[in-house]
């Protein structure tokens, strides 16, 4: 049985940074309610720009880390998810876009380790990839391969028939984010 805690917190608009108290707080209150310890830990983070990912990570993981307490040994790994990515992926002679769903793991940026997922091809241009960006992952969790944990997240969406790009979990908090939003009292 898959259980899933979700919770929301008043931000002004576009006020995506310094979340670290608020997400241990959050973490702690999910772990709690679900009567669970953790043993690894992968934060998906959405809202983060290329100039940003450092200092969200800086100021983000120690927090995380304090909502596991006493217990030091949890691994963690910090993920970076950027839907707004101008990166687009054309088969190498050009003819077509990628397959739906394909997994591009070859690209690596400058200080992070990335990869792509391809999502839904539109009719008349390319689809735009969802980039991921591994900013933070602990030495003994080297064996786990987050790009195909993503990957297979994207496919655990609740009724829903087409491929995707986003993990699950990722879009689900962006959609409880948008449809909390539109309440006077802001989903609290």
């Amino acid at each position: 049985m898959v259980k899933i805690y979700s919770k929301t917190a008043r931000r002004a608009a576009s006020q995506e940074m310094k979340l670290g108290k608020m997400i241990c707080g959050f973490v702690a209150n999910a772990m709690s309610a679900l009567d669970v310890l953790a043993a690894s830990f992968i934060v998906l983070r959405d809202g983060v720009g290329d100039a940003t990912i450092s200092v969200a990570a800086e100021q983000e993981i120690p927090d995380i880390r304090k909502a596991f307490g006493e217990d030091n040994d949890v691994l963690l790994a910090y993920v970076v998810c950027q839907k707004w990515i101008a990166t687009k992926f054309l088969l190498a002679d050009g003819s077509q876009v990628m397959p739906v769903g394909t997994l591009v793991t070859a690209l690596q940026g400058i200080e992070n380790k990335t990869f792509y997922i391809n999502g839904m091809s539109p009719p008349y241009s390319t689809a735009k990839s969802v980039r991921y960006v591994v900013s933070q992952k602990d030495k003994k969790l080297d064996s786990t391969n987050l790009s195909k944990v993503s990957w297979a997240l994207c496919h655990d969406y609740p009724n829903w028939t087409g491929p995707v790009k986003l993990t699950a979990l990722v879009q689900m908090a962006h959609k409880l984010g948008e449809l909390a939003g539109g309440f006077l009292d802001y989903g609290e």
